[in-house]
């Protein structure tokens, strides 16, 4: 049977994604161990892909399935952080009074007042939203110094905590 014979339409629950996802990583890591008949298998261009079930239902899934079941809920993870992030950064910051000093060359707000402190957190909020809404997540940022990439990927599920 062919690997695409083994996917479906459908998303089984995330426990059992990563259960089956961690039984195929070790059946996988046995069959590297397994021998001589791998260079064999190899040379012919077989490529061997291992299909899981769960009990008592007779459904089969492919390794590929697994695999794309565990993207399905890291996406859908970020996702969430993403709107939780949006909601945080949509805050009125003109009336939450923080003086982070440790960031305060960074976010400009060195030797303001506390008023301007706010304006400029409010400022600073409102730009980060206008990037959500605008970038992918595969999106890259350069850093102000021009040494290096922040990638938003990184960022979502970060700003809020």
């Amino acid at each position: 049977m062919r690997p695409a014979t083994y996917m479906h339409p459908f998303i089984i629950p995330g426990d059992l994604t990563r259960s089956m996802d961690a039984a195929i990583k070790t059946a996988k890591a046995e069959q590297k161990e397994s021998g001589p008949h791998q260079a064999c298998v190899k040379r012919q261009g077989i490529v061997a892909d291992l299909v899981g079930s769960i009990d008592p239902k007779p459904w089969k899934f492919s390794g590929k399935y697994v695999g794309t079941s565990k993207t399905f809920y890291a996406v859908k993870a970020m996702t969430r952080a993403w709107f939780e992030d949006r909601k945080w950064l949509e805050q009125n910051w003109r009336k939450i009074v923080s003086d982070v000093e440790l960031f305060a060359v960074e976010t400009g707000t060195s030797g303001l007042s506390a008023g301007d402190v706010r304006g400029r957190h409010w400022t600073t909020a409102n730009e980060v939203i206008l990037k959500f809404s605008s970038s992918q997540l595969s999106s890259e940022f350069l850093t102000p110094s021009g040494w290096d990439f922040v990638s938003f990927e990184n960022v979502v599920g970060g700003l809020c905590k």
